[in-house]
């Protein structure tokens, strides 16, 4: 299959997913994606839906003339990794936007060293720190920020929820990775929880990569807590939860959006968390838009989607190469200044994914006609943060695997969000 050659060749270096230039010109878009290190089950996955959605553009005609390249690199979910691959993505590649990168440290170190300085536009599909928001509305994104995926602001409310409605917790231990990521969660949640009434009896932060947690686990232990709340990739994240398991740490769990991962499942074991927990991840809303992308996926590639956030890439790409289409150009300030035009406008005729829907989308726009977009991941009304709003999915583990048992709207957390007098 094309894909695993190019994924064993990606491995070592970057190249680009379509194999040849189209007849008259090429529009590079690129991807910072983890194919190694903590997140790369997801983020190899993410990639074949970059793919796809190159793939569905170009048969739907390309845009202006052109036909869309992917070019991806890995991140190795390293901040130090992905600025390298950012900037040769700017440099070497000229790309006028990109996809990525999962991990809200490497995002955000790719956003302030990289595209916003160069004036290149950056969709993140999965990074979900808080702080991206603030960074907007302090105005050091240039507005070429924007993200397919909700704000850990939602996710943290909806945490809090899930412990203290769901699982009736009164007191959690937080561990939480030292990143923008960890920190904006674990935060969100400590707020959240603790206007419900609850106690969060510790917050532990970690750095990954260490040969051993005990140290935070013991300090964690402390304040004998219910349940651990814990915010980590799945590979460090394995080592924390045997530590906690082999030091007798209460055997109920709140696990977040990385650690909704059949991987990291695995590593445990049904035996330790077979109803023992609670979980959230960002979820797709039931648009149109998503069956088409499922049905595409599963026919490109032979199995649907086991990992977060896949979704969310294509519609970054989709958003990206619509701007464009819509801009007659192919710059990042254009992409900047016509991505919300094809995407939140309630007076544009509504399209959807796939080669059929971006086929009309292309046919309206040459008629002068304004579209919206409506992705696969849910409707993109991106505000002047590059922010969207979106559901979180609710889910446990049973017999070994992961089970969605409730969607909670971006509505019904605004309205908990409310009633616990947050922001």
């Amino acid at each position: 299959m094309r894909y695993k050659t190019y994924l064993a060749t990606a491995l070592l270096a970057a190249l680009p997913l379509v194999g040849h230039a189209a007849e008259d010109c090429t529009i590079p878009i690129g991807a910072v994606l983890p194919l190694t290190g903590s997140l790369s089950a997801t983020g190899q996955e993410n990639v074949k839906a970059v793919q796809l959605a190159v793939e569905d553009f170009n048969k739907a005609g390309g845009v202006n003339g052109c036909k869309l390249k992917a070019v991806v690199y890995d991140s190795q979910t390293r901040p130090s990794v992905g600025v390298d691959a950012a900037k040769k993505l700017i440099d070497i590649n000229h790309v006028p936007a990109m996809v990525g990168a999962y991990s809200s440290g490497v995002s955000m170190a790719i956003l302030t060293s990289a595209t916003a300085p160069a004036g290149v536009v950056q969709i993140s599909a999965g990074s979900t720190s808080p702080a991206f928001t603030q960074l907007a509305k302090d105005g050091k994104t240039g507005g070429y920020w924007f993200r397919t995926c909700p704000s850990d602001a939602l996710q943290g409310v909806a945490m809090a929820y899930v412990a203290k409605e769901k699982a009736h917790l009164k007191k959690v231990a937080v561990i939480y990775l030292n990143n923008p990521y960890g920190q904006g969660l674990a935060d969100r949640f400590k707020e959240a929880f603790s206007a419900y009434g609850g106690k969060v009896t510790s917050m532990v932060v970690y750095n990954p990569e260490q040969p051993s947690y005990r140290s935070e686990v013991a300090k964690a232990l402390e304040g004998h807590p219910q349940a651990l709340f814990l915010v980590a990739y799945p590979n460090e994240g394995a080592t924390i939860l045997r530590e906690w398991i082999s030091n007798g740490g209460a055997q109920k769990y709140l696990f977040p959006d990385a650690l909704n991962a059949p991987q990291f499942v695995t590593s445990i074991g049904a035996k330790y968390l077979d109803g023992h927990v609670w979980g959230t991840v960002p979820g797709s809303m039931k648009t149109p838009s998503l069956p088409i992308v499922e049905k595409a996926f599963k026919a490109a590639y032979g199995t649907g989607f086991t990992q977060p956030y896949d979704t969310n890439a294509y519609d970054a790409v989709a958003s990206i190469a619509l701007a464009m289409e819509a801009g007659k150009c192919k710059t990042g300030s254009c992409i900047k200044d016509h991505i919300r035009g094809v995407t939140s406008d309630p007076k544009g005729t509504p399209v959807e994914a796939g080669v059929a829907g971006f086929k009309k989308a292309r046919m309206l726009l040459a008629e002068g006609k304004k579209i919206r977009y409506v992705g696969a991941s849910g409707d993109l009304h991106f505000d002047p943060q590059g922010d969207v709003q979106g559901p979180e999915v609710v889910w446990q583990v049973e017999g070994g695997q992961i089970v969605n048992k409730q969607t909670l709207s971006a509505e019904k957390i605004a309205k908990i969000t409310k009633q616990l007098g947050l922001k």
